[in-house]
């Protein structure tokens, strides 16, 4: 997402805290020590993949909408703030998930 040109930095910005949080969970499992219980991976793992898809699927939408207004991206103000609150939402995710909370 964040190297198209479909976007504006207002979601780049959300993608990039989402990546951010993601690179950050994956380097507490494997730095953590004692290391995870296979229990505990197997739980952040999915709730990771789960975000991974919620994010994704937002995505699609958004470049469905983008592609169907001829680019226009001012038609299409729902799709990129259904977008920012998904990605949004994929990172809050990933913090519950690392604080045990998870999905």
């Amino acid at each position: 997402m964040m190297g198209s040109n479909m976007i504006g930095n207002d979601v780049i910005e959300v993608v990039a805290e989402f990546v951010s949080v993601k690179a950050g969970i994956e380097l507490w499992m494997g730095r953590h020590d004692p290391p995870l219980a296979l229990s505990r991976q197997f739980s952040v793992g999915r709730a990771s993949s789960e975000a991974v898809r919620i994010a994704y699927e937002s995505w699609v939408d958004y470049e469905k909408a983008y592609h169907s207004a001829g680019g226009r991206v001012s038609q299409i103000d729902k799709e990129r703030d259904a977008l920012i609150l998904a990605v949004r939402e994929a990172a809050a995710i990933l913090v519950r998930a690392k604080a045990g909370g998870l999905a």
